[in-house]
């Protein structure tokens, strides 16, 4: 029972910050697994998708409301990302713990890096005088998705962490139509991956069961709590989590923690 409570307030807190900037929360979730909980990469990985889906769904249907999705563009990106999914899916049972965590260091720092050193830059992208979402290429769009697509699959983490980047520097959608876009394609892609993980018996379904109320919830604040932010300090949030994340999965691995 405590253990179930643990489970589902790290995963309002993980779904909540994710869902702000359009990440997920798996990149938060998968260090608290990993760490405070001892799975394995790909039980993790699979578990962590159980709030992923929850979380884009219901942030989905919030941005919905607000009318904030580029559907077009989230679309293309699901198409190329659904591939992608089931590769990375794949891949990570074939990861030794060591090499997963240090991977998934590496990948949170370089983007908690960029998003940190460009902040100016991506609170700026897409603007234009109406505020109106606009778009990306369609074959940008498609290998974009496959790129987070493996991403999701590999490491629970839904794939946002390579969707927003990708809308920022190649579209002109705006940056709060860039993170609802994001997780409208998480939503459609995240289930993929998890059954992926579900058939290779990495979920424990009663565990994933306060993990996945906990992303309805996270997933209905965020982006509530997004719209009141300005978008270079969602960025600021985003990188200053990045870089716990990965310091954490390091120092597990450096037998520190």
């Amino acid at each position: 029972m405590i253990v179930d409570l643990a489970l589902f307030l790290a995963a309002i807190a993980a779904s909540a910050l994710g869902s702000m900037v359009g990440l997920g929360g798996g990149f938060l979730m998968v260090p608290i697994l990993r760490l405070a909980f001892s799975f394995a990469p790909a039980q993790a990985a699979g578990m962590s998708l159980a709030m992923v889906v929850a979380n884009g769904a219901s942030s989905t249907i919030a941005n919905f409301r607000a009318r904030r999705i580029n559907v077009r563009v989230g679309l293309l990106v699901a198409a190329g990302a659904i591939p992608g999914a089931l590769l990375g899916s794949h891949i990570v049972e074939e990861i030794a713990s060591p090499i997963f965590d240090w991977l998934f260091a590496a990948l949170v720092v370089g983007v908690a890096i960029d998003f940190g050193l460009r902040r100016s830059r991506l609170a700026l992208a897409g603007t234009n005088r109406d505020g109106a979402p606009r778009t990306m290429h369609p074959v940008v769009s498609l290998l974009a998705g496959f790129s987070a697509g493996i991403l999701g699959g590999l490491f629970g983490i839904g794939g946002g962490i390579a969707i927003v980047p990708s809308l920022a520097y190649f579209s002109d959608v705006p940056i709060h139509s860039i993170t609802a876009t994001s997780q409208f394609a998480i939503a459609l892609t995240s289930p993929i991956a998890f059954v992926a993980h579900a058939a290779a018996g990495d979920v424990d379904f009663l565990r994933a069961i306060p993990l996945f109320l906990g992303g309805i919830v996270g997933g209905t604040l965020g982006p509530r709590i997004g719209a009141r932010l300005h978008a270079a300090q969602l960025l600021g949030v985003v990188s200053l989590a990045l870089l716990l994340a990965a310091a954490a999965m390091l120092l597990r691995d450096t037998h520190v923690i």
